[in-house]
């Protein structure tokens, strides 16, 4: 894959993660108090938006120079899986939204049932953070 692509498949999902944000400022906005668990995903999302964009920089300052894209297909594995995650999180953080709008109990039970999915996607989104951070330290040296 050309790089041009790759680099604009990890701008989306960048921006992907950005609008996933916005989501987690409306929950708040609707809930006076959010769990610490959904506090901590929330850095997940904005520490992995930030990564992505040092992904970014760091492809065009390869495509830039002409060096060797080895790591490419790697790092289009991991933001395609990074787009799957922020879907599923995105579709969570809906539901939890509406919710909201019901009643207390309802959405009490909407965040207990969450919890579980809630910890992987936030593992998930830290694992691939890892590997690109990884990735971009193999492709300076």
């Amino acid at each position: 894959m050309d790089p041009l692509s790759i680099t604009a498949s990890v701008i989306a999902v960048a921006t992907l993660a950005a609008k996933t944000c916005v989501l987690f400022t409306s929950l708040r906005q609707t809930y006076d108090i959010l769990p610490g668990r959904l506090h901590a995903l929330n850095n997940e999302v904005v520490d992995f938006e930030a990564v992505c964009r040092q992904v970014v920089a760091t492809l065009n300052q390869r495509a830039s120079a002409k060096l060797s894209a080895h790591c490419d297909d790697s790092i289009l594995h991991l933001i395609q899986q990074a787009e799957q995650t922020l879907f599923k999180l995105q579709t969570i953080l809906h539901s939890l939204t509406a919710a909201s709008h019901r009643s207390r109990l309802s959405s009490a039970n909407a965040w207990r049932k969450q919890q579980p999915q809630l910890e992987q996607l936030q593992e998930t989104i830290k694992t691939i953070k890892c590997s690109l951070n990884i990735l971009l330290g193999a492709s300076h040296s």
